[in-house]
């Protein structure tokens, strides 16, 4: 067994690996990961076959670890745990290191140091769709919106990952969404107040029987809750948000939903 940097032949593996697990995982984002932080990304090798990866990512006060998956045949060999100390060597030297974990893997992350902030809940629809928006999106607000609320200069990540994704902003918030294979994703979605956040989401969807929509949400937004519930979303997940190291002052009050399904905020 060895590891290396991940290249661009291993996406489509891990990527199924990914979908074996449930994850509401996409191409898209497991090539930005590789595009724009090359260093930052590790491929298992073993039996001269791919059997794992994790990627990294760092913004200027911070990195994030996602996308640890290791093939079901070759669990419970430390390859999993040799991945991660790869990762967290990487981003060493960084003051913060932040990570979305499933509650089964909360007592690994925390035996490397990383502490429980908050839950992060998956809400779902199934009775909404998304209207058709031809709007250029206001890159300046939602990146100012962004690190208002994340304390974090993420731009370098959120400006490839606004290209593929649809967006609608009004005077104080800011919400994005795109398609993933046979569902819908939200995010970013961002906002100063509840009534914002709620009226841009209201302004975006029309009652009807169409593909599952997906959102992370923290669990502290109680005000997403509400709106969310008032749609008819309904919680069908639950990941943990975990800290090593100096924790961020995170406006999670202001966080509707992360950018992606859990692995990079």
């Amino acid at each position: 067994m060895y590891l290396r940097q991940m290249e661009t032949e291993d996406l489509g593996i891990l990527l199924e690996m990914a979908h074996v697990e449930g994850w509401s995982s996409e191409m898209l984002e497991f090539e930005l990961y590789t595009q724009l932080n090359p260093d930052g990304c590790f491929t298992c090798i073993a039996d001269n076959n791919v059997v794992g990866g994790v990627m990294t990512f760092a913004y200027p006060n911070s990195g994030w670890i996602g996308n640890l998956v290791v093939d079901r045949q070759y669990r419970l060999k430390g390859l999993g745990k040799a991945l991660f100390r790869r990762a967290l060597r990487r981003l060493s030297h960084l003051p913060t290191q932040l990570l979305c974990a499933s509650p089964m893997a909360v007592g690994l992350y925390s035996s490397f140091g990383f502490n429980k902030v908050i839950d992060i809940f998956r809400w779902e629809c199934k009775d909404r769709a998304f209207i058709p928006v031809n709007n250029e999106p206001d890159l300046k607000k939602i990146l100012r919106l962004d690190k208002k609320y994340w304390n974090e200069d993420r731009s370098k990540m959120l400006e490839a990952f606004i290209e593929h994704r649809s967006y609608l902003c009004n005077n104080s918030a800011c919400f994005g969404y795109g398609k993933n294979m046979d569902h819908w994703t939200i995010g970013p979605w961002i906002g100063n107040d509840r009534d914002a956040a709620a009226e841009i989401l209201d302004r975006s969807m029309i009652e009807k029987k169409g593909d599952r929509i997906l959102v992370d949400v923290p669990a502290q937004n109680t005000s997403a809750w509400d709106i969310l519930n008032a749609l008819g979303f309904e919680v069908v997940g639950k990941t943990v948000f975990m800290c090593k190291g100096k924790f961020p002052d995170i406006a999670f009050d202001n966080i509707y939903g992360f950018a992606s399904m859990g692995s990079k905020g």
